[in-house]
């Protein structure tokens, strides 16, 4: 089966692209956005209350992106009634420190990010590949390997859960070290940081080094790769785990940014996308489409407009900017971009008004 794909923006009626339907998606979809885990002094219902309300918090900061969620002043008054939201919950001893596990409804927490008007990061999100060069005073410039610092790593993994983000890190073996040579890593090189990276199929890149400039300073230059565009930032810090955990988090808040969808819209207004597709030879070829327009986050209602042999025509209707739609095509990699084609001719069909 093969599908092309089509959309513009409706009333200007002009076709923006024309994608084919190809391989299944490769974003990923986090499935414990919704589950905690604190550390707590007993068992009491006053100690698992802070706990939720901390518990929630962090959810609240997976589920949005937004770091500085929790000093949000609509979201207090939710905190403090944090159990109201738990799903779950059970106790756990480890080296003499009790936890509590908690799960949140998801459906109550989405709620409550609507009703606040708070912008919500789809679960499925861009699997980021972590490439790190270090350079110290007393060892000078190596490129950082799991097997090297497993504690740094695990900080690094415990930070990515904390962002709701997916990462992994090359395996640094002989096949990486000749696609990705120390002194690319250093420069930033992108087209290394390209061809490295086809055995491991990233959404997005992160790359990263690390110099310490004294025995207590040490200063992080990042670069994000994703979708075609690229985001140079800095970090500094007191130690090497603080300026790394700082590039996963900023990593973290700049994709957030990009797919983040709000109740609202950027505008406010509702447009219609119009998306036709060819190849559509059966009921199960249309199902499978229209389930896949239809779950998309920034998608609020998807209507047939018209079927003609193995065509289907469909309006999306969507307050999220024509590039955010695009970006979210592009990162579940149903959608290849194509060539242009001409105007579809939409006579009769109304585009939905704004609601207030």
């Amino acid at each position: 089966m093969r599908k092309l794909l089509r959309y513009g923006w409706v009333p200007t009626l002009q076709v923006l692209l024309l994608c084919a339907l190809v391989a299944p998606a490769q974003a990923r979809v986090i499935p414990d956005l919704y589950e905690v885990v604190e550390a707590v002094p007993s068992r009491g219902a006053t100690d698992r209350a802070a706990a939720g309300s901390r518990g929630l918090e962090r959810v609240f900061v997976r589920v949005t992106g937004d770091a500085a969620i929790g000093s949000n002043p609509q979201l207090q008054p939710v905190l403090q009634q944090a159990q109201q939201f738990v799903q779950g919950y059970r106790y756990a001893i480890e080296d003499n420190q009790l936890y509590l596990h908690l799960s949140f409804d998801p459906q109550a927490v989405s709620d409550q990010v609507h009703k606040l008007g708070l912008p919500m990061w789809p679960n499925n999100r861009p699997g980021t590949l972590v490439w790190m060069a270090v350079d110290t005073l007393r060892d000078g410039r190596s490129a950082l390997r799991e097997e090297d610092s497993p504690e740094l790593f695990a900080a690094l993994d415990a930070m990515a859960i904390e962002r709701g983000l997916p990462v992994d890190f090359p395996v640094m073996d002989l096949n990486d070290q000749r696609n990705m040579p120390l002194g690319n890593l250093w420069a930033q090189d992108e087209r290394s940081a390209e061809r490295a990276g086809v055995r491991y199929r990233p959404d997005a890149t992160l790359m990263g080094r690390l110099l310490e400039t004294s025995g207590q300073r040490w200063q992080g230059n990042w670069l994000l790769i994703h979708g075609g565009r690229s985001y140079a930032f800095d970090a500094s810090g007191g130690s090497l785990e603080e300026v790394a955990l700082r590039g996963i988090d900023e990593a973290a808040n700049l994709l957030a940014q990009r797919y983040a969808v709000r109740p609202d819209g950027d505008s406010g207004q509702l447009s219609a996308v119009v998306v036709e597709l060819s190849g559509v030879d059966s009921f199960a070829d249309y199902s499978e489409a229209s389930a896949y327009l239809q779950g998309l986050a920034q998608v609020s209602s998807a209507d047939l407009l018209s079927v003609d042999s193995d065509r289907m025509r469909v309006a999306l209707t969507t307050s999220a900017p024509l590039q955010r739609l695009r970006d979210a095509l592009a990162l579940n990699r149903k959608l290849q971009a194509m060539a242009e084609e001409d105007p579809i001719d939409l006579s009769g069909y109304r585009a939905p008004r704004a609601v207030r």
